[in-house]
């Protein structure tokens, strides 16, 4: 089963790697990956498998520093 997170954040080069750490220590398997990057904002669209998605979505508001974090089943 793939669940999906939208994450919008600060278009910062360290976003990135820090929100793949969380998920590597919550032991996700990232199954698809699309980026949007502007002057500003950076956008992740990350499906993921095997994993319980709004305790990730949870981890990331507050381990990242993100705008918005939404998850779809």
């Amino acid at each position: 089963m793939f669940e999906k997170v939208y994450i919008t954040g600060q278009n910062d080069e360290t976003l990135l790697p820090r929100i793949l750490r969380v998920l590597s220590k919550q032991g996700a398997q990232v199954r698809s990956l699309k980026m949007d990057a502007d002057a500003d904002s950076l956008k992740l669209e990350i499906q993921l498998a095997d994993v319980a998605v709004t305790q990730v979505a949870k981890l990331l508001t507050k381990q990242v520093s993100v705008v918005s974090v939404n998850t779809v089943v």
